[in-house]
């Protein structure tokens, strides 16, 4: 699309023509709707691509290479797709021709819905992929208020939490005492997206030591 958009203001199609530019059949019925044609196809393209170059990162960290490239191949497509909507509702008006409309309620709320998909709350259902984290636990700790229960394995910046513990029944004092020292196995959900950033917080979905269970998602079994 970068490629298209510098291609239409390097050459424009200046010419009405079957090859090249913006061709409908309003926008070739005179010379001054293949004009309006033009220069405003070019500039909805432009914006359109302006974004892209925005979301497609975003996609692919979001959801990875294979489904990334589908979901940008449908917002280009989509792209492309969307000036004819608004050129032909203005051609078909008539002259003199001005633009009408623009893309801004699409591009933010294509961004909105990503951010809110980025931002969804961390559940702890099997269908989200997880990791192990094998480590010694150096720190045990809990907040009333929210009701988790916070992990810290030695050498692991990342900060692992059981949402909810204290809710679940979760002897705090007994985890304390039996536990830290000992080497832990925590499995994580590893999604990377809501607030678990690029690792630095992980939602603990299972709890193993010396090949005991004692922790999986909401079932808990005191030391």
């Amino acid at each position: 699309m970068v490629g298209l958009t510098w291609a239409l203001k390097r050459w424009p199609p200046n010419a009405i023509n079957q090859a090249y530019g913006y061709r409908t059949r309003r926008s070739m019925a005179n010379q001054e709707s293949w004009d309006h044609a033009q220069r405003r196809s070019t500039s909805l393209i432009k914006h359109w691509t302006l974004w892209m170059v925005c979301w497609t990162p975003c996609v692919g960290w979001r959801w990875g290479i294979g489904n990334g490239v589908l979901i940008a191949s449908g917002l280009m497509t989509l792209g492309v797709l969307l000036p004819l909507f608004f050129v032909e509702r203005e051609l078909r008006l008539g002259p003199p021709y001005k633009a009408q409309g623009s893309l801004a309620l699409w591009t933010w709320g294509l961004t909105t819905c990503f951010v809110f998909s980025v931002l969804r709350p961390i559940t702890h259902e099997g269908y989200e992929p997880e990791r192990t984290e094998i480590g010694t636990l150096v720190s045990f700790q809990w907040s009333e208020t929210s009701q988790d229960v916070f992990l810290r394995l030695r050498n692991d910046p990342c900060h692992y939490y059981i949402n909810r513990g204290l809710g679940m029944g979760l002897d705090t004092t007994a985890w304390r005492r039996e536990l830290i020292g000992c080497e832990i196995q925590l499995d994580v959900v590893d999604r990377p997206a809501g607030f678990n950033w690029f690792g630095k917080v992980g939602p603990v979905r299972g709890v193993i030591v010396a090949g005991d269970t004692l922790y999986r998602t909401g079932h808990v079994r005191n030391p």
